[in-house]
């Protein structure tokens, strides 16, 4: 059994594509982040960074000898983490399934958006004729995702939970305009917590903070220089209240987090890799992990022995902020029923 969890970066940059001589290190490519978790595939966003994934999966399945099945999770559907979906390739090949999840006001507002994108007026192929298939739902902040040896489901009160299952939380940050979905994934003993397109508070997003607490990896937006964000960089307006946030708002949250590595993301579209470089040496003052983000940027996670032999453990099921208690008993085969706690806002 493959014990690595690995996260590879294939678009890293905000708003729009930047290709260019300015660029180069760094990457043009909108929002795009592949984490395997064993053998099975999560995708965050779907700017123009799917596209080069796209044909790396078909490739790999080909390689394989095996069908793809994938998880695309968007942080939300704005133009930039939507846009290089119509050319994914895997979403033409039939034998594909494809699992793919966001938020939304009701369960079919990611279809709807996907259909618009592919709409006659648009683009010449209609998201019915992508060959695929296709699961397309939006979620609720309140909804625990589980990849395990049954799919791609729903946790409900008092399922079970196999040791080798993928447990994905949502936490909805306001801190964007409409709203972004900020996702944790964890699998056995390690977490990877993705916040992109969210803009720091006065004393940090509190929520946010209890969110990441303990993850091994956060990639946090971290679009803006803080002179570009206060309007004092020449050429630049001030971008307070675009839903973005500085490295330094960053590397405060991994700092009071006490996450073990912050990856910058979600660089400006304006900005050279010097200039990505810069916002890079201001984050490590504050908290000396951090990195920013670049396309073919590699991480791996190791598990550790403990949880190959079995033992789930408590951080893959507790985190009291986001509903999963902790201390259930250990089922037949290692597994754990999972208990989901209704919070203090009321939701699960």
């Amino acid at each position: 059994m493959n014990d690595e969890m690995k996260i590879k970066f294939w678009g890293v940059r905000g708003s729009y594509p930047t290709p260019g001589a300015g660029t180069i290190k760094y990457g043009g490519n909108t929002s795009c982040v592949e984490i395997r978790a064993g053998e099975r595939t999560i995708i965050l966003d779907a700017g123009t960074g799917i596209i080069p994934l796209g044909r790396e999966l078909a490739k790999r399945a080909a390689q394989e000898k095996r069908p793809i099945e994938v998880l695309l999770l968007f942080s939300h559907l704005h133009h930039d983490h939507t846009q290089g979906f119509p050319f994914f390739v895997p979403a033409y090949i039939p034998n594909a399934r494809l699992h793919i999840f966001g938020p939304g006001g009701t369960p079919e507002t990611v279809k709807h958006v996907l259909e618009h994108n592919q709409s006659a007026e648009t683009f010449p192929l209609s998201l019915r004729e992508m060959a695929s298939s296709k699961n397309i739902e939006s979620v609720r902040e309140s909804q625990v995702i589980v990849w395990d040896e049954d799919g791609v489901h729903f946790a409900e009160l008092g399922s079970r939970l196999s040791p080798d299952a993928v447990v994905i939380r949502i936490h909805k940050s306001y801190a964007h305009p409409g709203g972004v979905y900020i996702y944790r994934i964890t699998w056995r003993d390690k977490s990877v917590v993705y916040a992109t397109d969210t803009e720091g508070y006065v004393g940090m997003d509190r929520r946010l903070v209890a969110f990441a607490r303990d993850a091994d990896v956060l990639i946090h937006d971290a679009q803006y220089s803080e002179e570009h964000y206060r309007g004092s960089m020449v050429g630049f307006p001030s971008t307070q209240g675009y839903g973005h946030s500085t490295a330094i708002m960053a590397s405060e949250v991994a700092a009071s987090a006490e996450t073990s590595e912050l990856i910058l993301f979600h660089h400006d579209p304006a900005y050279t890799d010097d200039m990505v470089a810069a916002q890079e040496s201001s984050a490590q003052k504050l908290f000396p992990d951090s990195r920013a983000a670049y396309e073919g940027m590699e991480i791996k996670l190791t598990i550790s022995r403990h949880c190959e032999e079995g033992a789930l453990p408590d951080e893959a099921i507790s985190l009291n902020v986001t509903g999963i208690a902790s201390g259930t008993p250990a089922l037949a085969g290692g597994a754990r029923e999972v208990q989901v706690r209704p919070r203090n806002d009321g939701s699960l």
